[in-house]
């Protein structure tokens, strides 16, 4: 295996030595047979999906005497829904997975000589779980400003502006066409935050752009379990950076924490074989001017020690969501 020198202040630069040629044989089976399987999903024929209100939406349309009145209004609420299913249609047409169906579409069947029909369109339902609007004393984290007018001169303080958050948090279901099996539920929480006038009253837009946030937020969480395997592709500075096989299009961004995980079989309470994962060391993506490409990221490989170096071609992994 190769030598190589590092130091704190390692920054990227693609080099390959003798042990980037190294595989991990004990977990290169379950990330081939992952990824063989995600393979044949997507060349499998689309799923007829249809999206419908939850029935628990009724809660959020009944009258309440809660939170400020913008939110209280139910024109506003309802204006809410629709712009929720808006943006879940707009991310559910983007997924292989799924063929979006009009509400209205009756349900596609498949009926055998002698046996009746029975539905197979799979269902999404969705919810608005909570909406809030509050003034956000510590500005805009963007500006930095505060209270203060932008333009406005240093120090210049501006009492008719203030910044406000919009809060939404929503949930979205997936339902198989029994309509009862339920494969996943996600929710999702955005957040809107805008400088207003406060001689002029609130915009409904806050609430607008929060739920849509959050609609994308709880279709991340589609992508991000039944999107692409993630493990490591190549290796270069003998194991220090790692690519992993997904990038940018899948939603890989600067600074996001990486664990990679070896899949281990072990003996059950019942004494049937199961498997777990065995965490094997973290990194960050982008770290050290580390690239990150549209199918492909570099992850720069924490606490890394050349010696018992745990992180090879084929090793799993997973991007761990931002702390809150």
């Amino acid at each position: 295996m190769g030598t190589l020198a590092f130091s704190g202040c390692v920054s990227y630069k693609g080099l390959s030595a003798q042990g980037d040629d190294l595989a991990d044989e004990a977990n290169q089976a379950y990330a081939a047979a992952a990824q063989k399987a995600y393979v044949a999903r997507l060349k499998a024929p689309p799923r007829p999906v249809v999206i419908k209100e939850a029935p628990a939406m009724n809660l959020f349309l009944a009258p309440t005497t809660a939170g400020h009145p913008l939110c209280r209004d139910i024109n506003v609420r309802k204006e809410l829904v629709v712009a929720l299913k808006g943006q879940l249609r707009n991310k559910v047409a983007g997924i292989k997975d799924f063929k979006l169906l009009d509400e209205q579409t009756p349900m596609v069947s498949v009926v055998s000589e002698g046996e009746a029909a029975a539905p197979q369109n799979y269902l999404i339902t969705y919810n608005i779980t909570s909406i809030e609007l509050r003034e956000d004393a510590g500005g805009s984290l963007a500006t930095g400003l505060g209270g203060r007018a932008i333009g406005g001169g240093a120090g210049k303080l501006v009492a008719d502006q203030k910044f406000w958050d919009a809060l939404a948090q929503v949930e979205v279901r997936l339902f198989k066409p029994n309509g009862t099996e339920c494969i996943f539920s996600f929710t999702g929480e955005g957040k809107y935050t805008k400088m207003v006038d406060v001689n002029n009253p609130l915009s409904k837009d806050l609430l607008l752009g929060a739920v849509k946030n959050a609609a994308d937020k709880a279709m991340e969480g589609y992508v991000v379990k039944f999107g692409p395997p993630i493990y490591v592709t190549d290796t270069c500075q003998n194991g220090q950076f790692a690519r992993l096989s997904v990038g940018a299009k899948f939603g890989a961004v600067a600074n996001q924490k990486v664990e990679f995980f070896r899949n281990r079989v072990r003996k059950s309470a019942t004494g049937e074989d199961e498997v777990s994962r065995q965490v094997v060391g973290t990194g960050v993506i982008g770290a050290r001017n580390a690239p990150i490409e549209d199918d492909g990221a570099w992850v720069f490989v924490e606490d890394y020690n050349e010696e018992a170096r745990t992180v090879f071609r084929w090793t799993s992994a997973r991007i761990l969501p931002k702390q809150k």
